[in-house]
């Protein structure tokens, strides 16, 4: 998904010069509002600027993006496909960048097919990578059209020296029980030819997911050495697939240092821990980490710190951390499964 927005600034500028400042007033509110996820309030207000019949277009997309992002995907929907019929002479860009917008939405409510067409249609204006790709992953999810989905694959990586575009055709492979016809997207990467810290990064995961640490550590060791931080994670999680964690405990407490951001961190620092039997302090690293507040890394310290119970052997506390977990991740199959084992326990 897209997840750039096009420029705010540009767009109220656009507003404030129609001369209706009421109008511009309500945008500017409306995307306050969203920043701050406050998704309800954005939509009252997204809505009071087409109410005022000001910029349809630009006013139904961001009332899209509202509802895109609090999951209410057949209002969002609606709202991208309103902003497509109100486009009198569209800036291409910005109509594709709605087109892209729809064809997720219809994706994650499920129209795979519609949002194929939506591809096709942003297609037949010019080629792009990122709709070849998405198309190809909505091919493999609807109708497992792996033919089909690999020529577009093909036509997106034509050029590319994009490692992120590589790798994520391989985890769409992988998370289709394909890996081995993924791992020829992982070769095609190694291929390219790395121009920066952020490239070796790249390079270091796609030999970590070939199970090749050494070279995935030398990787990542260059990776920091041209300044790229984020390195210094995976490389953690790489020293403690060479059980050495020792090591992946420096770099871990080396990013705490350096970054503002750690929920990643203590959570390296608590599987550390795990492995070598300080349950007590995983559990406090956990603890700093979920008062990080990071959604995207809460799932992780919640399951390690259900683990980190389950060693200490207070299966008590570990069953009624499960089920919280489970309220929130029903479909994570590897806690299903630990969840079962806990039923004996």
């Amino acid at each position: 998904m897209r997840k750039e927005v096009l420029a705010i600034g540009c767009a109220l500028m656009v507003l404030c010069g129609c001369g209706n400042n009421s109008a511009a007033q309500h945008y500017e509110s409306g995307w306050a509002a969203l920043e701050k996820k406050d998704y309800s309030t954005a939509e009252k207000e997204f809505q009071q600027v087409i109410d005022l019949d000001s910029r349809l277009a630009e006013s139904y997309r961001a009332e899209g993006i509202a509802y895109y992002s609090e999951g209410a995907y057949p209002e969002a929907i609606a709202a991208f496909s309103r902003s497509l019929n109100n486009m009198d002479d569209p800036d291409k860009e910005f109509k594709k960048d709605v087109q892209f917008y729809l064809a997720q939405a219809r994706m994650d409510y499920g129209e795979v097919d519609k949002a194929i067409e939506v591809y096709s249609e942003i297609l037949k204006a010019g080629e792009d990578a990122q709709a070849f790709f998405l198309r190809g992953k909505a091919y493999i999810i609807s109708m497992d059209d792996y033919e089909n989905a690999g020529k577009d694959f093909q036509r997106a990586l034509k050029g590319c020296e994009d490692y992120n575009l590589y790798i994520n055709i391989y985890q769409i492979y992988v998370d289709n029980n394909k890996a081995v016809d993924g791992d020829a997207y992982l070769k095609m990467a190694l291929e390219l030819e790395p121009q920066d810290g952020e490239d070796y990064y790249h390079r270091g995961r796609i030999y970590e997911y070939e199970k090749n640490y050494e070279a995935a550590r030398d990787e990542l060791k260059t990776s920091m050495e041209q300044g790229y931080e984020d390195a210094m994670l995976l490389l953690g999680r790489v020293y403690l697939e060479m059980e050495d964690p020792a090591s992946a405990r420096s770099m871990y407490q080396e990013y705490l240092q350096k970054s503002e951001q750690g929920a990643k961190a203590y959570n390296g620092l608590a599987m550390c821990d795990i492995y070598d039997g300080a349950y007590d302090s995983a559990l406090e690293n956990i603890a700093r980490g979920l008062k990080e507040n990071s959604k995207e890394d809460e799932q992780g310290l919640l399951y390690n710190e259900i683990v980190a119970y389950e060693y200490k052997r207070d299966f008590a506390t570990a069953k009624e951390k499960m089920k919280t977990y489970l309220e929130q991740y029903p479909e994570d199959e590897a806690a299903l499964r630990e969840n079962e084992f806990l039923s004996t326990r």
